[in-house]
């Protein structure tokens, strides 16, 4: 491969990883992105750069990441004192707020509307068996921290992603 095709299709490469680090707190599906890239260059190099089994360590890190932000905002709304109702509305409204953020506000909105969705449902939820409002309150605020903490984890698996991607194709 010519020199320059090497060196365009290294900043091609870069500037996906980046675009996808950059999509993961934005709720867009960054470590698909970064997933994809990864298929693409073990393609270009006939699995020679990126193996088989590097792949699918990949793939279960980012589906990993994808259970976990599924989970988190229930799991610490229950630590901060949530039923079961509550927990539920935390999974619900972190889902079903990602719909109505996005229409709103094209990119940023989906952020908004998963945390604000999981605060909300678990809220609601929460009120609706409890009718109490500190207990609830507790548990948006748990809903609200648990899909900031599954922000940071599924980060910190796109970053391993992309230090991965990069040493090896910088040997």
């Amino acid at each position: 491969m010519p020199l320059i095709m090497k060196i365009v299709s290294m900043a091609a490469l870069y500037l996906l990883l980046l675009v996808g680090l950059a999509a993961i707190p934005l709720g867009l599906g960054g470590n698909f992105i970064i997933l994809v890239a990864a298929l693409a260059l073990a393609l270009a190099t006939k699995f020679q750069v990126v193996s088989i089994p590097s792949l699918l360590v990949m793939a279960g890190m980012v589906v990993a990441g994808e259970i976990l932000e599924a989970i988190l905002g229930s799991l610490f709304a229950r630590r901060y004192g949530a039923s079961k109702w509550g927990m539920a509305g935390a999974f619900v409204g972190g889902i079903l707020g990602v719909i109505p953020g996005t229409a709103v506000v094209p990119v940023l909105g989906s952020l908004v509307g998963s945390f604000l969705g999981a605060a909300v449902g678990a809220i609601l939820l929460e009120w609706w068996h409890r009718r109490r409002l500190d207990p609830s309150l507790r548990a948006g605020w748990g809903a609200t921290l648990g899909r900031l903490v599954s922000i940071f984890v599924k980060m910190a698996i796109g970053l391993a992603m992309v230090v991965y991607l990069v040493a090896r194709t910088t040997r």
